[in-house]
């Protein structure tokens, strides 16, 4: 294995499978994931939510375990074992002892090479999926964000349609495609297995190395980046509160002005000492809940601001947040706000390189959107190298009018629209 930073060691097996490991000797646990480059923005017309469809699936059964050997394993070895399916990827990963490393190991190469796929399980997971689909359309947050990404990237784009499919697709995928996507989609040379913990880089290469990896070369439809929209759009909901979701596209993941805008949002909303949460909750008392964050794509990318407040209070809710974003955009940073704010993503970054779930999780999403893998002190310094004119620059880029996309879920359409309309001038 080469060393790509220090402890940080990279190797690629003859499947075309890669390999990831950060040892860490003083801990007794193990994380491993594994990246699978597939995900809902690859699923096939028509089709939407196959991806986190077949990731459900893999936890059915394989054909060396069963579901419930699959969960005795694991409790077994006091760990735990979870998946997730976003735009671009599909991500399987467990934590467990030390000594439960080879077990571990053994069970997530079992759910993402051989997993059974029956009809019948189909239909029963088919079932809880619906039901997923269902408890997300009754969680405000769920829908405001759905609505925005739909009105930002499209509701035609991948990016801007549901994870987890609409029922509809749900409903008449087919065993079929539940097959063709997971031949076409999990193999080897697209997949990226990191491990971190008390291990050692050679020890990992050759337990992985035992393993009938899937080969083969990825098969899935070539992704079109995205054309951002803007405006204005709603969802009616018979809810105490209006939830606000705007968003503003900004830069794709492989660019370097991410830790700008990392800073842009931690300044605008990371914190309790971030200016919309000092301006909107604590100094008007106008809600709860108020904070921004980014997205990144590998061809796109989006930073979000949500609020959730009284429907009497969304006219000064709203108007605060634009002016807030405005601000941000004409004038500098106070210095201490802006070494405040990087302080913040300095230690929320490195406390989280303490665990071994952090550091595996840390890589294995680099890997998987072609980032270069960097050591955290050169994460560190490239955030401190951040400068309030670059913040002002980026501000200035990004809060512009023509580029904003507001989503609201509330009880008033019409208010809602009346009110956005006439304070933010966008739609």
């Amino acid at each position: 294995m080469r060393e790509v930073f220090p402890g940080c060691f990279e190797a690629r097996l003859p499947a075309g499978l890669r390999v990831l490991v950060t040892p860490m000797q003083n801990v007794r646990s193990v994380s491993l994931g594994m990246w699978v480059q597939t995900g809902s923005r690859h699923d096939p017309p028509g089709r939407g939510g196959l991806a986190h469809l077949l990731e459900h699936m893999v936890f059915k059964g394989t054909e060396g375990r069963s579901a419930l050997e699959i969960a005795k394993v694991i409790d077994a070895l006091g760990g735990q074992l979870n998946g997730s399916t976003s735009k671009e990827t599909t991500f399987y990963f467990t934590t467990v002892l030390d000594e439960g490393f080879a077990e571990g190991l053994s069970v997530i190469a079992d759910l993402v090479t051989q997993p059974r796929l029956t009809s019948q399980d189909l239909k029963r997971e088919r079932a809880v999926i619906l039901d997923e689909i269902r408890g997300a359309h009754d969680a405000p947050e769920d829908v405001v964000f759905e609505l925005l990404a739909a009105q930002m990237w499209g509701g035609d784009h991948p990016l801007g349609m549901p994870i987890m499919g609409s029922p509809a697709a749900v409903r008449s995928t087919a065993h079929e495609d539940l097959l063709e996507h997971f031949a076409r989609s999990y193999v080897a040379p697209s997949s990226v297995l990191v491990a971190s913990g008390r291990l050692s880089a050679e020890q990992v290469l050759e337990q992985a190395a035992r393993i009938p990896w899937n080969g083969g070369s990825p098969n899935l439809p070539a992704c079109t980046p995205p054309s951002p929209g803007a405006g204005l759009t709603m969802a009616e909901k018979d809810i105490e509160q209006v939830h606000i979701a705007l968003g503003f596209p900004t830069v794709p993941a492989p660019d370097h002005q991410r830790y700008t805008a990392e800073v842009v949002s931690s300044l605008l909303g990371g914190g309790v000492s971030s200016r919309l949460f000092q301006r909107v909750r604590e100094e008007k008392g106008l809600l709860y809940t108020v904070f921004s964050s980014t997205s990144y794509y590998t061809d796109a990318g989006a930073l979000l601001v949500y609020a959730a407040c009284d429907d009497e209070n969304l006219a000064q809710v709203l108007e605060l947040i634009w002016g807030e974003l405005e601000d941000m955009a004409t004038n500098m940073p106070d210095s201490l706000d802006l070494e405040r704010a990087v302080r913040r993503l300095r230690s929320g970054f490195l406390l989280g390189q303490e665990d071994t779930s952090g550091r595996m999780a840390r890589l294995g999403t680099a890997a998987s959107l072609g980032l270069p893998l960097i050591p955290p002190e050169e994460v560190v310094a490239r955030l401190e190298a951040v400068s309030g004119d670059q913040v002002r620059q980026m501000a200035q880029t990004t809060f512009r009018p023509e580029q904003a996309t507001l989503a609201l879920v509330g009880r008033s359409p019409e208010r809602m629209e009346q009110i956005a309309g006439r304070l933010l001038e966008v739609f």
